[in-house]
């Protein structure tokens, strides 16, 4: 196949995301408050999810690019300044407010598609209005059917989450983990944009979305993350990603170019980017949910990293451990750890450490570890650090955390 073109290598491809994942320098961001909202705006939303065996993936990946976070830090921005909602984005996510509008018609498709009992809807809808924000647990003395489990919600609940996921209620904040539920009034400041977004604002908007965050992709990547979309909805985003890109291209506001023999975008803003300098090197230590590494077949074909969270893969079957992550060092990910935060004793417990056949073990790479593996556990609230094993004994024998 002959390529014609702009050519962009794979190391450039490697710069290019991990400058736009704010993953390249320190606090690319900068720090405290402000630097929390402008990570996931320029992430495009960070994934919830309830394991804890390290940190929540939320805060996690919050950690990892920002020195100084802590949860409270997000909590602010959602419950008290309403600059963050939670919605379904690639799974359940935070998301900048400013892009409300652009999941309008996600709610609707879900409106559409699933009927919420008409009883429990007036029964929940009346209540929060009359008693401002409630809390699935707040109608547990009401008469209906007795839970067992998560799987067997009692009405009520199902109709918070039904109402939730249609748009006629929003998640004000959470108190612990648990959801706390209000009207869309209640949340959505005056001054953000509830207009109906065209096809082609969509469009733009998911291309804008993912080549900000990613620095590039292709055309199927860029739809990747809003499967649901498709799935609530019934419409075929990738006609209007494909439609809107060769007018983006034509505009000027998007470069297409060719990595190895795929055909990617970038705005023309990252170009920049793609000879920019690294920096100190340093080690980082990645959610397994990570925006980063989410889409594991782009990170095998930008990083030549074949990653599989194995918390869900029988005992038996896992190559590696129940929830290892990946080590990101300077522009490549070069190995994985497993690990668990035992609060309890304030000591981070490393299971085990791999690298890949490919990683060199340097003296350099070995101090990196070190420091990156203390700096982790203090972010973890953890005093102590415990290795078991590792299955490279020069490795074992050199790290030491003091």
């Amino acid at each position: 196949m002959k390529i014609s073109g702009i050519k962009i290598s794979q190391a450039e491809a490697r710069r290019a995301a991990l400058m736009s994942q704010g993953l390249l320098h320190k606090n690319p961001f900068g720090l405290g408050l402000s630097a929390v909202h402008q990570t996931i705006a320029q992430l495009g939303y960070i994934q919830i999810d309830t394991i804890s065996v390290v940190e929540r993936a939320h805060h996690h990946v919050l950690h990892s690019r920002i020195d100084n976070y802590h949860p409270d830090m997000l909590h602010q921005l959602q419950s008290q300044e309403h600059r963050l909602f939670e919605y379904w984005s690639h799974a359940a996510a935070y998301l900048p407010m400013d892009d409300y509008r652009f999941y309008l018609p996600v709610m609707k498709g879900y409106k559409d598609k699933k009927k919420v009992d008409l009883k429990w809807r007036k029964e929940v809808l009346a209540r929060i209005k009359s008693e401002g924000p409630l809390q699935s647990r707040d109608f547990e003395n009401l008469p209906g059917k007795k839970s067992d489990g998560w799987w067997d919600w009692k009405p009520a609940k199902m109709a918070m989450e039904s109402l939730f996921l249609a748009g006629e209620l929003l998640i004000k904040e959470r108190r612990g983990f648990q959801k706390v539920f209000d009207l869309p009034e209640n949340v959505i400041p005056d001054n953000v944009d509830k207009r109906w977004p065209s096809l082609e604002e969509r469009g733009q908007f998911y291309i804008r979305n993912m080549l900000n965050a990613h620095g590039i992709a292709t055309a199927r990547q860029i739809a990747y993350n809003r499967a649901i979309v498709r799935r609530l909805s019934g419409h075929n985003i990738q006609v209007d990603i494909d439609r809107e890109l060769r007018n983006m291209v034509e505009e000027g506001e998007v470069v297409q170019m060719y990595l190895g023999e795929e055909l990617v975008y970038c705005l023309a803003d990252t170009l920049p980017l793609l000879s920019k300098k690294m920096g100190t090197k340093r080690i980082r230590f990645l959610s397994p949910f990570d925006n980063l590494v989410i889409n594991r077949q782009r990170l095998t074909d930008i990083f030549n990293f074949d990653y599989l969270i194995e918390c869900y893969v029988p005992s038996k079957k896992r190559k590696f451990g129940y929830f290892t992550l990946p080590m990101l060092y300077g522009d490549k990910l070069i190995g994985r750890i497993d690990c668990k935060a035992d609060r309890k004793n304030a000591t981070l417990q490393v299971h085990n450490i791999w690298l890949e056949e490919k990683t060199s073990l340097s003296d350099r790479l070995i101090s990196a570890l070190n420091r990156g593996l203390i700096e982790y556990s203090r972010k973890l609230n953890c005093d102590k650090i415990t290795l078991s094993q590792t299955d490279n004994p020069k490795l074992k024998k050199a790290l030491h955390f003091s």
